[in-house]
């Protein structure tokens, strides 16, 4: 019978984990993910003091130490370098880039799209940035 609980309660929690996965964002996953590990070895500390290897859980925590304090500061650095997104592409730039004037129709902007990404698409050897600046002129003039 405990066995039998046991896996209920571990079935009910990986439920429980892959309905959370499935709708998180990659932050909340992150936080997630930092949360278990820093409870998996605190837990490991604490199972390691009280069945009589403190020396052993000390040894984990400075070998550990190290790594946490380069991460900390790493997360809390004021001068991490912020990415700063370029400013929003204009409708005139999304023209120049597909090679179209001002009365472009919709099927005029999609067959510059797909003549020029077969050009310059990273599969293809090209640019991924020229890729992206195609994409994001396609997106702009189709809205």
């Amino acid at each position: 019978m405990p066995y039998v609980l046991l896996v209920m309660g571990a079935a009910i929690g990986l439920f429980g984990l892959y309905k959370f996965f499935v709708s998180a964002n990659p932050k909340q996953i992150r936080a997630f993910l930092l949360a278990a590990v820093f409870f998996i070895i605190s837990i490991a500390l604490l199972f390691m003091a009280v069945t009589g290897r403190l020396p052993a859980a000390i040894a984990l925590a400075l070998a550990i130490w190290p790594i946490a304090l380069a991460w900390w500061k790493a997360q809390h650095n004021p001068l991490k370098a912020k990415s700063v997104r370029p400013a929003q592409m204009t409708r005139g730039e999304a023209l120049k880039i597909l090679g179209l004037t001002d009365t472009a129709t919709a099927e005029d902007i999609e067959e510059a799209y797909k003549r020029l990404i077969v050009k310059v698409h990273p599969d293809q050897q090209g640019s991924d940035w020229m890729a992206t600046k195609l994409n994001e002129a396609r997106d702009l003039l189709q809205k």
